[in-house]
Parts: C-alpha cells; sequence; structure tokens
C-alpha cells in the first residue's frame, strides 16, 4: 500500500472515529468494542490528551484485532500514547514493536527515531546520575542519521544528537574535574582525554585539552605539557583561555631546561634552552635561559679540560 493511500486511509479513519465516538458510551468494556470503535474512541482520547483511556483503547485494538489494516496506526498512536505520558521505557519498547511487526508501515521511520528519543528522555538529567541510555540514544541517533539521509526528521535528530553528545561530554568531563581536585591527576587525564577524543565537537573539548595539559605541566611532564599548551594555541585561537596556554607552554618549555639541567643531564639542557630562546625570543624568561647556557658552557669546558688531563 503506497504512503499515499495510506494516509488517505488514516484520515478516512479520524473522520469516522469523530462520528463513532460521538455515538460510543465510555463505559462499555473495551473488549466488546469492534476495531473501528476502538480506534475511534483511542484517537478521541489520544486528541484530548488522555493518555490512559488512549492506551487501554489502542492496547485492546493491537492485541485483539492485529489483522486489520489500520493496525500500523493504531500501534504508533499506542507508541505515542505512552510517549506523552512520560513513559518513556515502555514507549521504547512498543516503538521498537512497531519497527520490528510493520517495517513497511509509514511509521516506520518515524517509529526508528523515537525509539531513539525514548532513551534521550528516559535518562536522569544531571550528568552525575546513570547514563548509559544517552550512550544508547546517542548511538541509535548516529544509526538513523546514517541510514535516512533524506529524512524529514534529519534536523532533530541531529539536535537531539547535539544535546545528548554535550550532556556525555560533561559527564566525563566533570568526573576529569573531580579527579583532579582530589590530586588523583592520573586518572583525571583518562576522563579529559575521552572528551578530547570521543566529543571534539562539543564545548567542555577546548576546556579538557587546556586542563590535560595543566596537569602534564604539574606532573612535570613539560615537553608533553609545552606541546598540549601549543595545540591548544592552535585549535582554539578565538577561545579565552589561549593567552594563557600561550604563557603556560613558555614556562613548560623553560621548566624543561631547568629539569635537564638539575638533573645534570647538560646537552638536553642545552638544547632545551637553545629551543627556549628561538621559540620565545621575546619572553621576560630570555635573561635566565642565556644564563642557564653560560653556565652549561662553563661545566662543559670544565668536564672537557677534566678530560684531557686525565688522558
Amino acid at each position: 500500500m503506497s504512503k499515499k493511500i495510506t494516509r488517505s486511509l488514516i484520515v478516512l479513519l479520524v473522520g469516522m472515529a469523530i462520528l463513532i465516538a460521538a455515538g460510543c458510551g465510555g463505559t462499555a468494556k473495551t473488549t466488546n468494542r469492534t476495531a473501528l470503535e476502538l480506534f475511534a474512541l483511542g484517537k478521541k482520547t489520544f486528541d484530548d490528551k488522555k493518555y490512559v483511556q488512549s492506551i487501554d483503547y489502542f492496547q485492546t485494538l493491537v492485541l485483539n484485532h492485529g489483522g486489520v489494516s489500520f493496525v500500523d496506526t493504531a500501534q504508533y498512536l499506542l507508541s505515542m500514547s505512552y510517549f506523552n505520558n512520560h513513559d518513556y521505557t515502555v514507549a521504547g519498547v512498543e516503538f521498537n514493536r512497531l519497527a520490528l511487526n510493520y517495517p513497511s508501515s509509514v511509521y516506520f521511520e518515524n517509529a526508528i527515531f523515537m525509539r531513539a528519543v525514548c532513551f534521550f528522555e528516559g535518562t536522569p538529567k544531571h550528568y552525575g546520575l546513570d547514563q548509559t541510555e544517552l550512550q544508547k540514544a546517542i548511538d541509535q541517533l548516529e544509526d538513523f542519521i546514517i541510514d535516512f539521509p533524506e529524512s524529514a526528521l534529519i534536523p532533530e535528530a541531529r539536535a537531539y544528537l547535539a544535546e545528548a553528545r554535550g550532556r556525555m561530554a560533561k559527564k566525563y568531563y566533570q568526573s576529569a574535574v573531580v579527579y583532579k581536585r582530589i590530586g588523583a591527576l592520573i586518572a583525571a587525564q583518562k576522563y579529559y582525554q575521552v572528551v578530547i577524543d570521543e566529543y571534539t565537537d562539543s564545548e567542555f573539548a577546548p576546556k579538557a585539552l587546556f586542563e590535560f595539559a595543566e596537569v602534564n605541566l604539574k606532573l612535570k611532564k613539560y615537553a608533553e605539557a609545552q606541546a598540549g599548551f601549543e595545540n591548544f594555541s592552535n585549535i582554539f585561537k578565538e577561545n579565552k583561555l589561549a593567552p594563557k596556554a600561550m604563557e603556560l607552554a613558555r614556562e613548560a618549555a623553560f621548566s624543561s631546561g631547568v629539569s635537564a639541567y638539575d638533573k645534570g643531564d647538560l646537552p638536553a639542557a642545552k638544547e632545551r634552552f637553545e629551543s627556549f630562546l628561538k621559540d620565545y625570543p621575546d619572553d621576560r624568561r630570555v635573561g635566565a635561559a642565556r644564563d642557564y647556557l653560560a653556565r652549561i658552557g662553563d661545566k662543559q669546558s670544565l668536564l672537557s679540560e677534566d678530560g684531557h688531563a686525565g688522558s
């Protein structure tokens, strides 16, 4: 049956629903109703937002009159009744049943979309609570966008997906912040990395990248910290943290040289201070870097002289 014919049938059913509902008392048991009467009463109560009653009518129709031509419409309205009544778990089950049992229905595409929306709406809004169902929503919305690229629902699917991904990014980012606050820096980096790798399009990605580099600075991983801050400055030039990132990149570069010098690794210290002068010639620590290079030169000369004296 074509979509045009099916839609015409739906319009006809709705018209008949109004007439039949007007002549049907609401007290008779649903099992004594014909399929058309059940549909009429279900549609009437659905339109009146009496979803508990519409569920009763549509459920009876679907269970007892599975062979009628408009059963998929009843199944869809049954699913929407649960959804509008905020029973998202059962609504998702009913949308899934529609998709499985009536794959040729005009409501198939909507059912696939709404199944994902049910997972989204059924997830606690606070990022600190279990977000397992939200990940299911993300997976199904991504599949929907791939499977139905021409759907009129694509803009809405993208909007739901962006919000869902934003909520997941916030969950991981806030977990990182908590671990950083209590001094569990390696654990914090683990969660920052998830945001950086998997949620680059979220508002939390820049903060995660910046704070990941900050943790490296605290861990005295100066080369990694410098690279991270420079990467941040290149990717997020307009971000308000960009100036601070550049300053911390300079600090990391200078500290890298100092660290090598304090460990007695004079070749590495010399290389790092020379790189510092080349990369940041206008930095306030330029004088200090040159002093370190002079001291390195003196020490290397002494070591060279000692080597010749001993030979």
